[in-house]
């Protein structure tokens, strides 16, 4: 029954297929016509390879060639680039195009030289030459994937004015163009654009491309080392593009399957990978786990190159010092950071790009500790002045640095400058969208690999399905990261809670909606925290400060606001109250610091950390004045002061 069964369909299905079948052939036929009718290089291509791309010296083949030919007229243009005349070169290999010729290589080298002419004399490379040798190359199968030829024709318009988005359009079009290419070239490319988009700012185009590597050597059934490099070329760039936009968990996440993975060996960009994960571990906090992977590195000194190892150890100096100053031991901190600086003070040619300026900015955080505001100040300010030498994560760490300085020593008229500054990196890195491009980047790593599992019908339904669900959910992601942002520019670094640029906000938003109906302020004051931090040291100054903060959020309900308003200064405003719940808010504040009991020996009116209140009631307030409002309750953490301190004082009108 089958057999009836398949020879009725074959005599009803062969018929119809035959045209395809006729089209496909025709197809083929087309195609070998135009396939590249040369597959060995010629003797003259041999010769202008060795030449251009492994630099052997100049070999003319013999001049068989007839007069007015293509080849005679190219080869006429190369005596003169050899003289160094460019003019008269590039006029000959225009000249050269014009004519007929034979080999089919030679095109691609016209354009090469053409391009090299006009690079000697403009310092630029020709963004048209580059693309139109690549348009010959993409179908002359003895270079397609030569990516060494590649790169020397990409780098000229790539280094020459930095036009990474020239050079990217130019190996797009030869992605999409080129016959045969190898899975390796293929990774390679995909790779260099991607490292172009990165250095031009582009980060979340960059990371697509990268995660586009990583789809496309997981299919591949076989590995060699070329392809294991390229992989982890792409994933070292991910994981490096997550630690700059500040995604440390995502970076830990990477960094630490690439140390697992790796075999050690004398490769500099494998132990950056340490240095890298420890970085990220003290981003969020975490001095052991950076201890610990530190510790590791050190076991595989003995493998770095000699050249490479004393930056190395530099680094790992760097890093040691900021983990014993988190951890409060800054003795050990200070002798580590003198070794990295020894370093960096004897070198002014260093693998690492910001290494020297990391060392810097850690000599400012030691001073901040050891209470030298004044010379970390000086250094920092200098530093942020120098724009256009340093890059902007060394800028924005510097003035971060300078912003807690500033607040810790009461010069808050200077914090409008730092702000700015800030807010305009802040604002060129809101467009990259953060964590919602790495959010889409899941399901477009998802989505490539279900597409090989399906057939053609079921997967166009589920790129259908996938397009809506990444559509929606970015949406929904771009506007919660904004949130988030917004969330984290009014975020003080210290405590977690909101920081100055929250009363802004709030002013706004009372002025738009009205006050509430019974409104209070809190303004609250460390007692004698001068003293502490000169007694215990800021290390243990800033720890007093983060569980005040959180004591502070313990006390109050979900939608009050807490704020840090500046050094050990703290607001509370507290919505929806009467004056009895404010005053107990304020009572349950002295109370929670009593239980916790926080020693303070160098207080003058208890053993343990204390605070003064000053606290504004307003009931039935129709016109809210953000600083009337304040200045109220700091006049009364004033006669707080004046009646002894810690103590409560409600304002109230003379």
């Amino acid at each position: 029954m089958e057999k009836g069964y398949m020879k009725e369909a074959l005599k009803q299905y062969i018929p119809l297929s035959m045209p395809f079948v006729i089209l496909i052939l025709a197809s083929l036929w087309i195609g070998n016509m135009y396939k590249t009718d040369n597959i060995k290089e010629s003797k003259l291509a041999h010769s202008l390879y060795s030449f251009a791309v492994d630099e052997k010296p100049w070999e003319a083949p013999n001049k068989n060639y007839t007069e007015g030919s293509a080849e005679l007229l190219f080869l006429d243009g190369m005596e003169f680039f050899l003289q160094e005349e460019y003019q008269q070169a590039q006029d000959f290999f225009h000249k050269s195009l014009m004519q007929p010729r034979k080999d089919p290589a030679l095109p691609i080298y016209t354009y090469f030289y053409i391009n090299k002419c006009i690079y000697q004399l403009t310092g630029k490379g020709s963004v048209p030459a580059v693309t139109n040798a690549l348009n010959f190359m993409a179908q002359y199968e003895p270079l397609v994937n030569n990516t060494q030829f590649l790169w020397s024709m990409i780098q000229t318009i790539v280094f020459s004015d930095e036009q990474y988005d020239h050079a990217i359009t130019v190996m797009e079009s030869y992605l999409s163009k080129a016959i045969n290419l190898t899975t390796h070239s293929k990774a390679w490319i995909i790779n260099t654009m991607a490292m172009l988009e990165h250095q031009g700012g582009e980060h979340e185009k960059s990371i697509r491309r990268f995660y586009d590597v990583e789809i496309l050597l997981s299919q591949e059934k076989t590995s060699t080392p070329e392809l294991e490099f390229e992989l982890l070329f792409a994933r070292e760039y991910i994981a490096n593009i997550k630690f700059l936009l500040e995604d440390y968990e995502g970076a830990i996440e990477i960094f630490s399957q690439l140390i697992q993975n790796e075999t050690p060996q004398d490769n500099f960009t494998n132990y950056l990978s340490y240095i890298n994960l420890a970085d990220s571990y003290l981003e969020i906090g975490k001095s052991q786990e950076a201890l610990v992977t530190i510790q590791e590195l050190q076991n595989h000194l003995a493998q770095i190159l000699q050249e490479e190892r004393p930056e190395i150890e530099a680094n790992i100096h760097d890093i040691l010092a900021n983990i014993f100053m988190m951890e409060g031991n800054l003795p050990q901190a200070y002798f580590h950071l003198q070794q990295s600086e020894t370093f960096y003070n004897e070198q002014n040619d260093t693998l690492l790009l910001n290494g020297k300026y990391a060392t810097i900015l850690t000599r400012c955080k030691y001073l901040k500790y050891s209470g030298d505001f004044s010379q970390a100040q000086a250094i920092l300010q200098e530093l942020v002045q120098q724009e256009s030498n340093i890059h902007w994560p060394v800028r924005k760490e510097a003035l971060e640095l300078l912003e807690e300085i500033y607040l810790q020593t009461g010069q808050k008229d200077k914090l409008i400058t730092v702000y700015q500054n800030l807010l305009q990196i802040e604002h060129k890195f809101k467009k990259i969208l953060q964590n919602a491009y790495l959010d889409f980047s899941g399901y477009y790593r998802e989505n490539n690999f279900l597409r090989q599992d399906n057939t053609r019908l079921k997967q166009g339904n589920i790129v259908a399905i996938l397009g809506i669900i990444i559509i929606s959910s970015g949406l929904i992601i771009i506007l919660i990261l904004f949130r988030l942002l917004s969330m984290k520019n009014l975020t003080d670094q210290l405590t977690g809670i909101y920081n100055r640029k929250k009363l802004i906000q709030l002013s706004r938003l009372y002025r738009r909606r009205g006050t509430p109906e019974a409104f209070a302020v809190i303004m609250l004051d460390i007692d004698y925290f001068k003293l502490y931090n000169d007694t215990y040291g800021h290390v243990d100054g800033d720890k007093i400060l983060k569980q005040v903060a959180k004591m502070l959020m313990r006390s109050v309900r979900s939608n009050d606001f807490v704020i840090r308003y500046g050094g050990e200064e703290f607001l509370v405003f507290l919505n929806n109250v009467t004056i009895n719940e404010a005053q107990s808010v304020c009572c349950r504040i002295h109370q929670e610091l009593e239980t916790v009991h926080l020693p303070h020996k160098a207080s003058q009116v208890a053993d343990h950390v204390t605070v003064s209140i000053g606290l504004c009631y307003q009931q039935e307030q129709n016109t809210f004045t953000m600083d009337k409002f304040i200045q109220q309750a700091d006049e009364s953490l004033y006669q707080s002061k004046e009646a002894g301190r810690n103590r409560t004082t409600l304002w109230q009108k003379k």
